[in-house]
């Protein structure tokens, strides 16, 4: 049977056993009873009353500290049970995340490899071109850009360009390959 089933039971068990009883003797008997044992004297090797009274209280409280460590013992094995729910549950989520990073990566990979493809074919058009064109074009585009492409290209391409690009540029061009040294 489940654990959750057996708390409440437990539970109310215990606060039964706690509960002081609904009726008790009269005041009247109990003198009585007491005075009987006062004339009659219990026989050798048994206990005199309060002593059995006193053993079965003491039973009482250890079977309602059982019955307490019984419940606290079903409470711990309940919430075990959910840390170990949500920890499979955490490592479910774990692997999806992961699964979704690594499908980042691959797509963003992808996405850079046909990047660096149009760079390159952009690249050999700007070398396709004539120098005047291709001039016409860098002094158009972006500095940082214009700068990109003038580093890709090869040494001959570039000094025929060089001496058409605007002087600011050629400038600029030259000192950042110069502190690249």
């Amino acid at each position: 049977m489940r654990l959750a089933f057996w708390i409440p039971v437990l539970a109310a068990s215990g606060a039964l056993l706690l509960a002081p009883p609904l009726s008790s003797p009269p005041a009247s008997a109990v003198q009585a009873a007491g005075s009987e044992a006062a004339k009659h004297p219990a026989p050798h090797g048994t206990a005199p009353a309060t002593g059995v009274k006193g053993a079965a209280s003491e039973t009482a409280a250890l079977e309602i500290k059982r019955q307490q460590l019984a419940a606290r013992e079903a409470s711990l094995a309940i919430k075990e049970q959910e840390l170990k729910n949500l920890a499979a549950t955490l490592d479910a989520r774990v692997k999806e995340l992961e699964a979704a990073k690594a499908s980042l990566d691959q797509s963003l990979d992808a996405r850079k490899k046909v990047q660096k493809t149009e760079y390159q074919k952009m690249l050999k058009v700007y070398k396709a071109l004539k120098p005047d064109e291709a001039v016409k074009l860098l002094d158009k585009m972006d500095e940082e850009q214009a700068l990109e492409l003038l580093n890709e290209m090869d040494q001959k391409r570039v000094a025929k360009l060089l001496p058409l690009i605007k002087p600011e540029r050629a400038l600029k061009w030259t000192r950042q390959n110069m502190a690249a040294k």
